[in-house]
């Protein structure tokens, strides 16, 4: 009798108990979470191969000039009919003067517009220049000439770096600036890898090896890079932020006016000339260096090696949707919800990273707890999301193999922004009277990076296909919201 009084009395109670009302809810809060990039390159092999074109050692084909030192010509060397008004380079040196004496308020495209005329009429001449001061100075010996050239690329290329710490120096801020140096940089250390260097920097012709069609578009990638960073230096001085200099210091446009006349200029223009003499001398001793050749190459093979850093974010997340509750004692229940969240963090505007969540989930609730007057509730959540992760990068990895790409013809650029995550969700839940309440929770993405933010893809021809991979994933997400049952 008294077990029975017992159980029907456990009964009464359980059935007074009516937890959580069904019924609409939202919650926002902050949210933390700690993500990985994924930077992932081809993995690199060897293989032996048969080859028409033979490897040469440049030291040997294209030694340096035998009792003479050659000096490349700058732009004041070009000999022209007309020396004053009509010489281009004058032209040249006297509106870049005007962009650097610039202060911002005037119009300056007409001698941005002088500049490139100058600079369009003088590159053929000054490559005809050098072409014909190198034959003068190193007659009858047209494989000398090309060692010069080369020595004096090489050496121009290495000047690159010492005015690149000039600039750090200086302090000039220009992100593009920044962005190019790193473009020239990534091109000189691929070239030195692709003719077989030692060491990182072109260091014609004392070593290295290579064929000649490798040679040629090795050299054409510098004068990308070249072309590249003196557009980049021009518009340093030309760019106004909120009616303001972005390089405001005299001594720091002076040194981009320098950098413009005696590194990046020179570059393009020996890279120009250097590729006419070379294509010339090739044609002419092509029996020299093609036939039936068996060599061992780098090979890029299809497997990625990949290196991760990782990183915190902070932000924000909303959530609304419906709950529902089953049985007598309503401890059991389910919720169906949308949810955006966003984070962000990074290191200044150059080294910054924002993502958003957006989607849709299903959780299952279980209340293992309700107060003696029914105004609190405590329980727990397990649950899956559907969503989509859209990000958004800016940092110093990314912008140098988008730019290394872009101006690599050979190059192919592809980038998904966005892709689709299962995160699982878990986490603690507490009602504090009918309508408001907290909620601590966690989600834990269970899919691998499905699309990456960026992926170069390169065909260096026998070497097979190179291929950069920039990816973002979250790890684990933690969040503390405020909840408001309706």
């Amino acid at each position: 009798m008294q077990i029975r009084v017992l159980l029907k009395a456990l009964i009464v109670l359980l059935e007074g108990l009516h937890a959580e009302s069904d019924g609409f809810y939202a919650q926002v809060g902050f949210q933390y979470s700690n993500i990985t990039q994924d930077n992932a390159t081809s993995k690199v092999g060897t293989q032996v191969v048969q080859t028409p074109y033979k490897t040469v050692r440049l030291d040997q084909a294209f030694p340096s000039p035998i009792g003479t030192n050659w000096l490349a010509p700058s732009a004041t060397d070009v000999k022209f009919t007309n020396q004053n008004n009509d010489n281009p380079a004058t032209k040249r040196i006297q509106n870049l003067k005007t962009l650097v004496d610039w202060d911002g308020k005037t119009d300056i495209n007409a001698a941005k517009t002088g500049y490139e005329q100058a600079e369009e009429q003088l590159i053929p001449k000054w490559v005809a220049y050098t072409i014909e001061s190198a034959n003068t100075k190193i007659p009858n010996a047209p494989n000398q000439v090309i060692g010069g050239m080369l020595g004096n690329l090489g050496v121009a290329t290495r000047q690159v770096e010492l005015y690149r710490n000039l600039y750090r120096l200086n302090q000039i801020q220009f992100s593009q600036l920044q962005s190019a140096f790193w473009t020239f940089e990534t091109t000189s250390r691929q070239a030195a890898e692709a003719l077989g260097f030692d060491q990182v920097g072109l260091s014609f012709p004392q070593g290295g090896s290579t064929t000649i069609p490798s040679l040629q578009a090795q050299i054409l990638n510098l004068e990308n890079a070249a072309n590249t960073l003196t557009t980049a230096l021009v518009n340093a001085l030309t760019s106004v932020s909120n009616g303001n200099l972005v390089v405001k210091q005299m001594h720091q446009r002076q040194h981009i006016d320098s950098t413009i006349q005696q590194v990046s200029s020179q570059v393009s223009v020996l890279a120009k000339a250097t590729q006419e003499v070379l294509s010339k001398y090739y044609k002419e001793h092509r029996s020299e260096f093609v036939g039936h050749y068996t060599r061992t190459i780098k090979k890029y093979l299809p497997t990625m090696q990949h290196s991760y850093t990782r990183s915190n974010l902070y932000g924000f997340n909303i959530q609304a949707g419906y709950k529902q509750f089953f049985g007598g004692a309503k401890r059991w229940g389910v919720r169906y919800y949308g949810s955006f969240s966003y984070n962000g963090g990074g290191q200044g505007k150059t080294n910054s990273m924002n993502n958003f969540i957006y989607g849709v989930g299903v959780d299952g609730l279980y209340n293992f707890f309700e107060s003696s007057d029914q105004n609190t509730t405590s329980g727990l959540f397990l649950g899956l999301m559907l969503v989509g992760s859209s990000w958004g990068a800016k940092n110093t990895a990314l912008t140098t193999i988008v730019n290394t790409c872009d101006n690599n013809s050979a190059c192919k650029l592809q980038r998904k922004q966005s892709y689709f995550q299962l995160p699982l969700t878990f986490g603690f839940r507490i009602n504090l009277g009918k309508h408001n309440g907290f909620e601590m929770g966690t989600r834990i993405p269970l899919l691998p990076i499905l699309n990456y933010y960026a992926t170069t893809v390169t065909n260096y021809a026998e070497m097979g296909t190179y291929k950069q991979q920039i990816g973002f994933r979250r790890n684990a997400s933690a969040y503390f919201n405020y909840v408001y049952n309706f």
